[in-house]
């Protein structure tokens, strides 16, 4: 396998936070990716609040159209709020390409207790909570 996630759920914030051990290279990777996210998430039985520690996180630029309509599915489906943290730029510009290619926006913030701030407010402007 070309990568893991670990998962945790924060029950006082309600949000699940991510930490991606992943180097994406083929599609075969893209779907893999994907189901670990889906098999963490589908159980919640509704989209969540997330956020990406992406450290140590690699997508091939070879294969950043197939990763990014993945990524796509995953935001429209299982978030509600996202954010990311620690980022490569080659991320940043897929993800923000895909924001406005598909609407499936995510935030950026530099620290996790940042971007619980960030769905705090979101979630207060939004009305929820």
């Amino acid at each position: 396998m070309a990568g893991t996630v670990e998962f945790q759920y924060d029950a006082e914030n309600d949000v699940v936070i991510n930490i991606s051990h992943w180097r994406i290279e083929t599609e075969e990777d893209c779907e893999a990716w994907f189901k670990e996210y889906t098999d963490y998430l589908k159980p919640f039985g509704r989209k969540m609040d997330s956020i990406s520690v992406l450290d140590d996180f690699f997508v091939n630029s070879k294969i950043v159209n197939v990763w990014g309509e993945y990524r796509t599915n995953l935001v429209k489906n299982y978030y509600r709020f996202s954010y990311r943290v620690h980022f490569n730029s080659l991320v940043k510009i897929i993800v923000k390409s895909d924001s406005l290619k598909y609407n499936a926006a995510s935030q950026d913030a530099d620290s996790i207790e940042g971007a619980i701030e960030g769905i705090k407010a979101a979630r207060a402007e939004a009305g929820i909570e």
